[in-house]
């Protein structure tokens, strides 16, 4: 009974919170990707500009992933925040593999540090938030 009650306390502390954050992070992200391939088709956005674009754009999802964590888990803001950003980095390197096409490991690096620290920035947020 003690395992179950173990396993059960690890899922609500950490694979719930961390679930919830990911989710919010991938919809956040993939709706601003796509207000801004909306911006760059309907603008003439010079196409150097388009990498930092993207990476703002997994920067604020991942800082909305991190709020959200937080917000689930109640506690631990900055590491479910980082986590969460760690994650959706690794989604979004998964995607960048499956096209196939490379991936550069400099802008991997700057990538992985970004959505690490906007997560990171959105957990600790997401506890230290008044509540109501």
């Amino acid at each position: 009974m003690n395992t179950q009650s173990t396993t059960r306390t690890v899922l609500q502390q950490w694979v719930r919170p961390l679930l919830v954050g990911l989710c919010v992070g991938v919809l956040c992200c993939t709706l601003l990707l796509l207000l801004a391939a909306l911006a760059i088709r309907s603008v003439e956005i010079p196409r150097a500009a388009v990498t930092p674009l993207a990476t703002v754009a997994a920067g604020i999802g991942a800082f909305a992933g991190g709020l959200a964590a937080a917000l689930a888990a109640g506690r631990r803001g900055l590491v479910m925040g980082a986590l969460c950003g760690i994650l959706l980095f690794v989604i979004i390197l998964l995607a960048g593999l499956a096209r196939a096409t490379g991936i550069d490991p400099g802008y991997a690096a700057i990538k992985l540090a970004v959505l690490t620290v906007a997560g990171a920035i959105g957990g600790v947020l997401g506890v230290n938030r008044k509540r109501r």
